[in-house]
């Protein structure tokens, strides 16, 4: 049977065992993923007196088939340590929806958790963004506080992890991408979200990203009292300066994306210890997470980013999600293949794609029964050494005649330039753009292309009047 390694809060110790097994096999308490775990909610007091966050007054099952204010409980999804998840259907709008409910023991512990609860899903509500798991509600039935949510079918990242190991580069890098622009709207929004981790983000079965649980408050509990302050998030994704009671801010959810995005990348976390005190020890020696591209096999771009978003000092981290989202765009664009670039720029068109050897030719049929057929390669620009997609086509033979009337044409061309190549050894007028391969886009390739083809077959008609390229 396959070995999980799962945490006990109680006993401050991770253990391996079977995947199947829930509780603590020294006192019998409740195990959570040590990996991607449940948020702490507890002030800074000793494990101890903090034997479990569960509620063993309620199974998670109780509410499961009974009706709540609007809604009919059909399953339960999930829990952390404030609130249970239930699929649900709104018995009025007759659509399916998620719904959070509080736990009582939460207000039992916390008399103000209700309100932080509710107040801060207010303000998660108002952030819209395609990337974000809806917030539609908020409300009380039953003694009962609740948020009804958007349903995701799919699963969490972090269960995705789990079953299906690492991804590669490309596509960790497109789901980061995603969860990313939702952060990045959050931080301009001035929300700051406290608690990035792969279980919570959602992924559709279209394989799309969702982010979820913003602005909850969560508080984590540890044996040593830092700095007597309330912490929140999920320990192994909370960044250092947390761990001596700075505030959280946009640069340690940073911190919380890397850690996110290493775990995609490599399937571990990249500070292993065995309980939350080595952790914070970790921490507190100052240590610096070493990662190289030669240890870990990762593109030098995808390492770069690595590198600044783990950053023990945060003010060498990016400033906000925005900035982490251009340095991921860059990086996705220079990983992704050119076929896949050029696959979704024709996609439902009448364009012909050939592959030919380190190039691709691509036939673009024009007014009058003519046609050109552009180039797309990969090439390295000569003056900066920098990746480039270069888009080409020839117009004709380069005589002596048309050197004239080419450099005329020059000044007159609103997209690429005329330019001399040699072809099988023979000197052409091509007509020539480029762009840098790390920002490139399939729409800046299918725009290139057919505005090449289009000035390059004017040239040849300018040059010969004929229709051979």
């Amino acid at each position: 049977m396959t070995k999980t390694k799962r945490y006990c809060r109680r006993c401050d110790q991770q253990f391996a065992v079977e995947s199947a097994q829930r509780s603590c096999p020294e006192c019998d308490t409740e195990l959570v993923s040590w990996h991607d775990g449940q948020t702490l909610e507890l002030d800074t007091v000793s494990f101890a007196t903090a034997e479990s966050v569960g509620d063993a007054s309620e199974a998670p099952s109780a509410l499961v088939g009974k009706r709540l204010a609007h809604y009919q409980i059909e399953r339960f999804l999930g829990e952390g340590g404030m609130a249970r998840v239930y699929l649900a259907k709104h018995l009025t709008l007759e659509r399916p929806c998620a719904i959070k409910v509080l736990r009582p023991i939460t207000i039992e512990r916390d008399k103000d958790a209700a309100e932080a609860f509710l107040a801060e899903a207010r303000s998660a509500a108002a952030l819209v963004h395609p990337h974000v798991v809806a917030l539609h509600t908020i409300g009380e039935a039953d003694g009962r506080h609740y948020i009804e949510m958007e349903y995701v079918g799919g699963e969490s990242l972090g269960r995705m992890l789990e079953r299906s190991g690492v991804l590669e580069p490309l596509e960790a890098t497109r789901l980061m991408l995603q969860v990313c622009s939702a952060l990045a709207a959050a931080h301009t929004f001035g929300m700051v979200h406290r608690d990035i981790k792969p279980g919570n983000v959602m992924v559709t079965p279209a394989r799309d990203a969702k982010l979820a649980d913003f602005g909850l408050a969560k508080r984590l509990a540890t044996n040593e009292p830092i700095a007597g302050r309330m912490l929140c998030g999920t320990p192994n994704f909370m960044a250092p300066e947390l761990f001596t009671g700075k505030p959280a801010t946009t640069q340690s959810d940073i911190y919380a994306m890397g850690v996110t995005y290493y775990s995609l990348l490599i399937g571990r976390l990249p500070v292993e210890t065995q309980s939350i005190n080595e952790l914070v020890r970790f921490h507190h020696r100052g240590s610096e997470i070493d990662i190289h591209p030669e240890d870990c096999g990762l593109p030098v771009g995808v390492v770069r980013i690595l590198q600044r978003a783990l950053a023990k000092d945060y003010s060498t981290r990016h400033e906000d999600a925005t900035v982490l989202y251009e340095e991921l765009l860059a990086t996705f664009g220079s990983l992704r293949p050119l076929r896949s670039l050029l696959q979704e720029a024709f996609r439902n068109t009448s364009v012909d794609i050939v592959e030919q050897a380190e190039r691709f030719a691509i036939c673009v049929r024009l007014p009058s029964d003519r046609q050109q057929t552009v180039q797309v390669e990969i090439s390295e620009d000569a003056e900066t050494g920098e990746s480039i997609v270069r888009t080409f086509s020839i117009c004709g033979r380069a005589a002596d005649q048309f050197y004239e009337r080419a450099l005329q044409l020059n000044a007159t061309i609103s997209h690429g330039s005329v330019a001399i190549q040699s072809i099988d050894g023979e000197p052409h007028f091509v007509m020539v753009n480029a762009y840098p391969r790390a920002t490139c886009d399939p729409e800046e390739i299918r725009k290139s292309v057919l505005e090449i083809a289009k000035h390059s077959d004017e040239v040849e008609r300018l040059l010969s009047d004929e229709d051979r390229y």
